[in-house]
């Protein structure tokens, strides 16, 4: 049962709270690297981590400037190849490939793996404000390994604001012209997101965005413990499911405009 002062804030907060407890770590919006659109602090740490005895192979080339240098090159070959891809298949500089994440090991048979798999860390960044060129801001950003791939804005219908504003105001304040952020494949998926119905589209293209429903059903059925789109930080959003995800079922498809 939802207050009926329950704010917009508060809707933030509440997903926040959930994915913390699930393991998120919560990261600030200074956090976050407008040029490189990383938290670069994040990526480091996973490499770290996962990958000393690689990053010490670099570091014989670059020195003192290795983390900046390893941030940089893994930024332009987003850029370049895409988020997904870069997940997938890694980053080789000066002869040092990395990997960006672990996905599960199909056994236990190698306790090496699982533990760099469990290292993997998702982090959560409310109102970041992402462009250099203005104040604008999304709700919710959710990271993986210091990459940006998911991204929400939501509405609660207890202030009288509904999801169809959140998609309006994608197709209207969030255009990837000039702002790498947002993109096509830097961040893997955007959601429009209120209490009882969520969508999600894959390519910001202003009034020309597409939205997709990403719901249980034409409507989303009561949920006695709260929000009807709860399944989307309680299921879809957590660490296990989402690295699933992104190891084995999305895809991006280039369909050519007739």
């Amino acid at each position: 049962m939802m207050a009926s002062n329950y704010r917009e804030f508060d809707f933030e907060g509440h997903i926040e709270e959930n994915l913390i407890s699930s393991g998120y770590h919560k990261c600030n919006p200074s956090d976050y690297d407008k040029e490189l659109c990383l938290i670069t602090s994040e990526l480091i740490h996973f490499i770290k981590a996962t990958q000393q005895a690689t990053f010490r192979q670099l570091e014989k080339q670059y020195g003192d400037q290795t983390s900046q240098k390893l941030v940089d090159r893994i930024s332009k070959e987003i850029s370049k190849r895409g988020t997904l891809d870069v997940l997938r298949k890694g980053v080789i500089d000066r002869g040092a490939k990395f990997k960006l994440a672990y996905f599960k090991p199909a056994s236990g048979m190698n306790p090496e793996h699982l533990e760099f798999y469990r290292n993997n860390r998702f982090s959560i960044v409310r109102q970041l404000k992402y462009s250099k060129r203005n104040e604008n801001s999304v709700d919710i950003v959710l990271f993986l390994n210091g990459l940006p791939i998911i991204t929400a804005e939501l509405k609660n219908s207890l202030t009288g604001q509904f999801v169809e504003e959140a998609k309006k105001q994608y197709q209207r304040d969030r255009l990837p012209q000039g702002e790498p952020f947002l993109a096509f494949k830097r961040c893997l998926v955007h959601f429009a997101v209120g209490n009882e119905e969520a969508f999600m589209t894959t390519h910001l293209q202003g009034d020309k965005t597409r939205f997709f429903p990403f719901n249980k059903d034409t409507i989303n059925p009561e949920n006695p413990n709260g929000h009807k789109t709860a399944y989307l930080w309680e299921d879809i959003w957590q660490p296990d499911l989402l690295l699933e995800l992104i190891h084995n079922y999305l895809h991006f498809k280039t369909i050519p405009e007739k």
